[in-house]
């Protein structure tokens, strides 16, 4: 059975507004090939961790312009947002309502100073949600290049779940949806 790689996100609409994680692998072989999926690394309560995805059944998206170089650099950054930040509870009720989830000169601006935090060890951010967890991995992993097809046009400080997936679900050329991961596995099923 097919099974989610690394990279790939999954998204679970079932709470009012959904949760979503990036999916992690092991990059530490040479393999031409992406690596299979592991863990997942979301933002919950409890904080920003890695281990099983718990949630239950979730739509499984996978970019189809993603080099293995450029996933491990997302998942590099995710791993660094992981090191510095904590759940921000406050900024994913309050934040990601009050604005534009349009890509444009706040967000551009957020991602230079995050990018100078990660250069500078200073932590890439200090609060962070799922869904902006991911957004903003995606974003400075493909170092702030518009134009690549992996590239997600959102402002991760303002993009709830359900934003993210219907933003990926009208993108059929660059992102595909795989399945379901129905359990810990990370194992995919059909839609």
């Amino acid at each position: 059975m097919p099974r989610a790689q690394a990279c790939d996100i999954i998204i679970d609409m079932k709470p009012t507004f959904g949760h979503c994680g990036l999916v992690t692998g092991n990059f530490t072989n040479r393999s031409a090939t992406m690596p299979t999926g592991q863990q997942v690394l979301h933002a919950v309560s409890e904080g920003v961790i890695e281990g099983p995805w718990g949630n239950g059944r979730a739509f499984c998206f996978r970019s189809s312009g993603l080099s293995r170089a450029e996933a491990e650099r997302i998942q590099n950054v995710a791993n660094e947002i992981k090191g510095a930040a904590q759940y921000g509870a406050a900024r994913a009720i309050f934040k990601s309502w009050t604005g534009s989830s349009k890509f444009g000169t706040g967000a551009f601006e957020r991602l230079y100073k995050y990018r100078t935090n990660m250069q500078n060890s200073q932590g890439v951010l200090k609060n962070v949600y799922c869904s902006e967890l991911v957004v903003v991995a995606y974003q400075l992993g493909l170092q702030i290049n518009r134009q690549h097809a992996s590239w997600i046009d959102l402002d991760g400080k303002h993009t709830l779940p359900s934003t993210l997936k219907t933003w990926l679900t009208g993108r059929p050329t660059n992102w595909t949806c795989m399945g379901m991961v129905t359990d810990d596995t990370l194992e995919l099923s059909p839609v």
